[in-house]
């Protein structure tokens, strides 16, 4: 069916679907990722633990010598490799281009607005005068829009997601998303480690924390996440500089 068929989708049921092909994007680059982490260091470290046992075997001087050496090795290609890894599939620097806080504000409407809407959610945006502070262009809109993605999908129809902007000290703007029906992640999320045994919590969420906040770090900010006072919800606060 083509884009001028009688299913054609609504602008705001394209959206939708851009923004789920996203998060399913994201969950498929991370589980990839993983996956190569796990191949990439699974064999050096059956060599090295196959040679510490022999070790343990075999305390002779001679012997205990080579498997040193051999596990020396090891360690040192598993390092180079990683190295390799991290160099060329990290983060592209900040362009340098400035956007204002008002413009961005709008564009995470105007992208989230029609999302919100066809969810039965509410997305009130607002700004305490910050609107003309300039901010770094192109990591604000993708954390905030990143957050909203999750944001929408975690609330419940006739709830209300929050997006605001203040100014926090000289030269610090803070952008706030409240998700009203997400519980606060484990404590450990920056490591993007699983919960303890027993307990449960949404892999795309903490996968989503975890990325912003490697994001907002990237940037020179910080990202924080604080419980509701109600049984449920969190504000995830995001600080970055403008000037």
């Amino acid at each position: 069916m083509t884009a001028q068929g009688p299913n054609k989708l609504e602008p705001a049921e394209l959206l939708a679907r851009l923004d789920a092909l996203r998060q399913a994007e994201r969950r498929a680059a991370s589980a990839r990722m993983v996956s190569v982490a796990g191949h990439l260091i699974g064999t050096p470290l059956n060599v090295i633990a196959g040679r510490a046992a022999l070790i343990r075997s075999n305390p002779a001087p001679e012997a205990v010598e080579e498997n040193v050496r051999r596990i020396e090795e090891q360690v040192e290609r598993l390092a180079m490799r990683i190295r390799r890894l991290i160099d060329y599939f990290g983060l592209a620097e900040p362009s340098g281009a400035r956007r204002s806080v008002g413009d961005i504000l709008d564009e995470c409407a105007a992208l989230y607005s029609p999302i919100a809407e066809l969810a039965g959610v509410g997305l009130r945006v607002s700004a305490h005068g910050v609107e003309p502070l300039m901010v770094e262009a192109s990591l604000p809109p993708l954390v905030l829009t990143t957050l909203l993605s999750l944001a929408v999908r975690s609330t419940l129809a006739g709830q209300h997601i929050e997006l605001s902007a203040t100014e926090l000290g000289p030269k610090t703007v803070a952008f706030e998303v409240t998700l009203p029906n997400l519980q606060a992640p484990p404590a450990n999320f920056e490591r993007l480690e699983p919960p303890e045994h027993g307990l449960r919590y949404d892999a795309g969420a903490l996968e989503t924390f975890w990325i912003c906040l490697g994001l907002a770090r990237r940037g020179g900010g910080g990202l924080s996440i604080e419980k509701a006072d109600a049984p449920v919800g969190v504000t995830v606060r995001y600080e970055c500089a403008h000037g």
